[in-house]
């Protein structure tokens, strides 16, 4: 065999595999977008509407498992990605202090805000708008689930936490904080109980104790 028909079949496979990701990855976006349109329908919005705040979260999960083919590890991320309730964030260069925005979604405003109204808000309280948690929520399940643990969560979610450093403002409060570990238990249980649903996390006017624990648990209280 000829080093020029190796080449020829090197560069035939090489092509094949960045069709396969391409599509692979233009698959993960369409499913985005889709379940996107889901949580800005007039359907999502009345069935939240009837059903309450928390049994909606299980709804965007649910739309997502169908159109990832039950596939838990792409639900959750395409909810990630389906929740962020920012169209950028700023990252801020060390040193020079120059900021450069990171886009983070191609919505046009008014689908944007649309959404974002759509969102699930009175997850921990009543009275308080945490639709920002889900985002929260969900990429940490993604990260437990995909590495069967919580040390690569909670590695990621420290430095989240600390994002602020470098202009990032990803985490406001301790809210946040408790959403990353909730996602992160749901990223767990999924592999014990498939069939898990994100609502048995969410329990209303629950904040406080929940708060505790976590500072109990990691020795801060």
């Amino acid at each position: 065999m000829s080093a020029l028909y190796k080449l020829k079949i090197l560069t035939f496979i090489a092509l094949i595999s960045y069709s396969n990701a391409q599509l692979l990855i233009d698959s993960k976006i369409s499913r985005v977008h889709k379940l996107r349109d889901f949580i800005r329908s007039e359907e999502f919005k009345t069935l939240k509407e009837k059903l309450g705040d928390v049994l909606a979260i299980d709804l965007i999960y649910k739309k997502a498992l169908v159109l990832c083919n039950y596939d838990i590890e792409e639900a959750l991320l395409i909810c990630g990605f389906a929740t962020l309730d920012h169209k950028e964030i700023k990252f801020k260069l060390p040193i020079i202090g120059l900021k450069i925005p990171l886009i983070l979604t191609s919505e046009s405003g008014e689908k944007f805000k649309k959404r974002v109204s759509n969102l699930p808000s009175k997850i921990f309280s009543d009275t308080i708008d945490d639709r920002d948690k889900l985002q929260h929520f969900f990429f940490s399940a993604y990260i437990t689930y995909k590495n069967t643990g919580r040390e690569t969560a909670d590695k990621i979610g420290i430095l989240v936490e600390k994002g602020e450093k470098f202009g990032l403002n990803l985490v406001q409060d301790e809210r946040d904080i408790i959403a990353n570990r909730l996602g992160q238990r749901f990223g767990l249980l999924l592999h014990k109980i498939p069939y898990a649903l994100p609502s048995r996390f969410f329990v209303k006017n629950s904040f406080e104790e929940d708060f505790y624990r976590l500072l109990k648990s990691e020795g801060k209280f």
